[in-house]
């Protein structure tokens, strides 16, 4: 409705609705027994200030100190029926929501009208106030003297601010010339003097200042002080002071509201709120129903009656601005760490352990030919079988002489195009947990990862290979002993240097110091594939349970900042999709259990519907997601659904699961569903994987441990009888497939 990007929040604790006209902030309370109707007038209402209530001009008029509330409740009473109509204008299916609520609200008597006979020598401003919220509906039939029907039109066909303020400065100066009139009448009527009067015919009576403040019926009270005059010309008041009870017209319509004090005032000295505004108190109107802006006040403490101080209180958190530039740890740096380490600390065993573990990467690229030659046919399949479904057959116009012979029996005799609308291009990032938790399936992992990255090269599918860990890397380290006095004392000035800081200050979010490190991408030149191949392994080996060779002790595992790396993807994706000229880009992330909170939400497993709530706030799309606190992983969940917001990539989710059984994630996903639950069980157990609904697009428990078979006959002894080996071959050709969870299924994913 307001067509640009305020911000709307929702606060328990504010007793209205509020636009701030310069921060372009909407607040709205927790309502209660609210109607719909209501609720959009309401927000329309405020919705309609954020369009046309400009932040500047109305100070002037207001002005601050003694008398600016009278003066601000002027203008507001205008601006209210011009803004009411602007937003009926612009959007006029809300016409009927306003006629609604505000028919809602007089039967509820929030403007206190029940038994009471609205008449021409009520407060103009009120009668005014009550014509455009209830008058115009047929709600009540509002008095106007025919010399006060200029003010009704002019109201009603105010167009920009400055109409406004030029009205409402003018009812509000003819409001102060009746107060001196009828105080210059009352003081005639008692002779001047201090002491009451026997009564006037219309029923007032003339108070003394001994007598201030105990008006008869509280109809039509006798302004005997003009303290509510900001002139100061008080005729028939002893002294300047605010009078405490607040009954008399002079000191209701001026005094009371702008000092924010009620009846029970102990100095009637006037209170400032923050800004330099006096505030408005609706308990001064409460005894006098005709003191100007009571109609108004009436209103105000009505719909703040709606409000429920005992809801939820809503916690509104934004991301930070992550600096990926120091963040992301690319391939050239992991490179220059591995030809850092010191070569007096690579003893003869370690040398031994690489030359192992080279041979055994080159063993294993060699043995995974044949499937990766597998796994691209497989998916050149469904990629033609997807273009065949793409394909439109299309007629010309143009007549095709070998079938226009027949024409007498058969109207297909024109020729005929074969379109073929182009298949979307796809893309993959994938982040890798690098946590202590991982260390006995890491090994297993990253071959399934290679396996993948390898198709994605002999396809030509763009990707980026990222380890998300907790362990921060800092260039002037490297090459230091860890345990030294010489790297501690290094590292402490890092620490406290500002280009090291990782995220904006000035938001409630706090990411966990956490690396990403690049250790592969297509990139890469065939050399620094190679390289950075040998690497990736030599890694994996050396800080897994394989481990004892010396590495970058940044590389080390550490703990899990998934959340984190979900918070990167949000600029990685979009600039891998600008760089590399795909539609399509698949964030993967694998892991082995969930990241750390960032401070967004607190669990509770038994939520209670009056519990606060965690809203996380995308300041990009102005977008909003609640955080259930019965949620153990909602704060993953909302970064996952902001991902796809902002992005358009597909998430996919790939749980690595160090057990036999998943019994102990039915509570993660499953709940109470006893079917879908032991269908998954089945499935873990026979195809060592198994799907979830979650919030990424795809998610997937897979057996974490699970090694990638390649010969289904390398078991068999020699002299195998024929049953052996068929039962052999069926077995490890199901085994082979099983084996390849990760790969298998997201090559099923890029074909679409």
């Amino acid at each position: 409705m307001a067509t640009e990007d305020i911000t709307v929040e929702h606060r328990a604790n504010v007793p209205t609705a509020y636009f701030d006209t310069k921060n372009r902030v909407l607040c709205l309370p927790i309502w209660q027994d609210m109607t719909n109707e209501v609720y959009d007038m309401l927000v329309g209402h405020e919705v309609s200030h954020a369009l046309h209530t400009p932040a500047e001009g109305w100070q002037d008029f207001v002005g601050t100190g003694k008398g600016s509330s009278i003066r601000h409740m002027f203008l507001n009473i205008v601006e209210d029926a011009r803004i009411e109509r602007l937003i009926k204008d612009k959007f006029p299916g809300i016409r009927r929501d306003f006629a609604s609520a505000y028919k809602t609200l007089h039967t509820q008597d929030l403007f206190e009208l029940n038994g009471r006979t609205i008449a021409v020598t009520d407060e103009l401003i009120d009668r005014l106030n009550l014509h455009f919220k209830v008058g115009l509906f047929g709600l009540e039939q509002i008095p106007f003297h025919h010399t006060e029907q200029q003010y009704v039109t002019r109201m009603a066909e105010t167009v920009t601010f400055e109409d406004v303020v030029a009205l409402a400065k003018e009812l509000y100066e003819k409001h102060i010339d009746e107060l001196e009139d009828e105080e210059e009448e009352s003081g005639q009527e008692s002779g001047g003097s201090g002491e009451s009067g026997d009564g006037d015919e219309d029923g007032n009576q003339g108070q003394s200042g001994e007598d201030q403040g105990e008006s008869q019926d509280g109809s039509q009270s006798g302004s005997e002080s003009a303290d509510g005059d900001e002139d100061g010309d008080n005729a028939g008041s002893e002294s300047g002071d605010a009078d405490e009870s607040g009954d008399d017209s002079g000191q209701s319509e001026d005094d009371d509201t702008d000092d924010g004090e009620g009846a029970d005032s102990e100095a009637g000295e006037s209170q400032e709120s923050g800004d330099g505004e006096s505030e408005m108190a609706y308990d001064d109107y409460e005894n006098d129903i005709n003191a100007a802006g009571s109609s108004q006040r009436a209103f105000e403490k009505g719909v703040e009656n709606l409000n429920d101080s005992t809801g939820a209180e809503y916690n509104y958190h934004t991301l930070p601005e992550l600096h990926l530039d120091q963040i992301i740890v690319d391939f050239p740096a992991i490179e220059s760490m591995w030809t850092k380490i010191n070569p007096d600390t690579i003893n003869e065993r370690n040398q031994e352990l690489a030359i192992e573990w080279a041979t055994e990467l080159r063993t294993f690229l060699n043995e995974s030919k044949g499937t990766i030659n597998q796994m691209v046919q497989q998916f050149q399949m469904k990629q033609a079988a997807d273009a065949s479904h793409r394909t439109q057959i299309n007629k010309t116009g143009v007549l095709d002489t070998l079938t226009m012979v027949n024409y007498r029996w058969s109207e297909d005799i024109f020729r005929k195009n074969e379109t073929q609308p182009d298949g979307k291009n796809h893309g993959m990032i994938l982040f890798v947990d690098w946590s202590g938790s991982m260390s006995g399936i890491l090994k297993d992992t990253v071959k399934q990862l290679i396996i993948l990255v390898e198709f994605c090269k002999k396809v030509g599918i763009p990707y980026e290979v990222f380890a998300f860990s907790s362990n921060r890397y800092h260039p002037t380290l490297e090459g230091l002993d860890r345990w030294s006095d010489e790297f501690e004392d290094a590292k402490k000035v890092i620490d406290i240097a500002p280009q090291y800081t990782r995220h904006d200050e000035n938001t409630d979010v706090t990411p966990h110091k956490f690396q990403l490190y690049n250790f592969l991408s297509s990139r890469m030149t065939k050399k620094q594939y190679t390289i950075g191949l040998s690497n990736f392994w030599l890694t994996t080996n050396s800080v897994s349970r394989y481990g004892g060779h010396p590495h970058p002790r940044c590389l080390d595992l550490g703990c899990t900042p998934l959340n984190e790396a979900i918070v990167t993807a949000l600029e990685i994706v979009p600039a891998f999709q600008r760089a590399n000229g795909i539609q399509i880009v698949n964030t993967v992330f694998l892991t082995d259990g969930d990241g750390h909170s960032m401070g967004m939400q607190s669990y509770r497993r038994y939520n209670s519907s009056n519990a606060d709530k965690d809203i996380l706030r995308d300041k990009k799309t102005r977008k909003e997601y609640e955080l259930p606190r019965s949620s153990r992983h909602a704060e993953t969940d909302a970064l996952l659904t902001l991902l796809k917001a902002r992005t358009g990539c597909n998430t996919v989710g790939i749980r690595l699961h160090d057990s036999k059984t998943i019994r102990n994630l039915r509570y993660n996903h499953w709940g109470s569903d006893d079917e879908a639950f032991n269908a998954a069980c089945k499935q873990f157990t026979k195809m060592n994987y198994t799907t979830a609904d979650t919030a990424y697009d795809g998610y997937f428990i897979v057996k974490g441990d699970l090694k990638v078979e390649f010969d289904a006959l390398e078991s068999l002894q020699d002299g195998a009888s024929l049953t052996q080996l068929k039962n052999a071959f069926m077995k490890g050709n199901t085994n082979r497939k099983t084996s390849r969870v990760i790969a298998t299924q997201m090559v099923n994913i890029f074909a679409v």
